[in-house]
């Protein structure tokens, strides 16, 4: 009985650890579109053809799901870590969050003063 139990507790782990990647990936991919859709507004229109339009607000709300995804994949991928799988599969789940935050961070800081 305790080996069914063990396995469970392991297919959950890898079930938790799948899902953080996809979610990490999904994530990234958000983000990415986000900044190419602003990054190519500014270099249009400049600062009015990002601020108060469906641009900005895009941006806005793809920024919000990155950053929400992201953390929630670090919370799945520390549980599937602490559910016995393995760390070194479980990095980029992991380090999205914080990277994310770092360069929102750093460019609110040195970019968007």
């Amino acid at each position: 009985m305790d080996e069914t139990s063990g396995s469970h507790s392991r297919r959950g782990a890898g079930a938790a650890a799948g899902a953080a990647w996809q979610l990490a990936v999904v994530s990234l991919a958000v983000l990415t579109v986000g900044a190419g859709l602003f990054g190519a507004a500014w270099a249009i229109g400049g600062e009015d053809a990002v601020s108060d339009n469906w641009v900005g607000m895009s941006v806005v709300v793809a920024l919000f799901a990155g950053l929400t995804g992201s953390f929630l994949a670090l919370l799945m991928a520390v549980y599937a870590g602490l559910r016995r799988h393995r760390w070194s599969e479980l990095l980029l789940p992991l380090v999205t969050f914080p990277a994310v935050v770092a360069a929102v961070a750093l460019l609110e800081a040195f970019v968007f003063e």
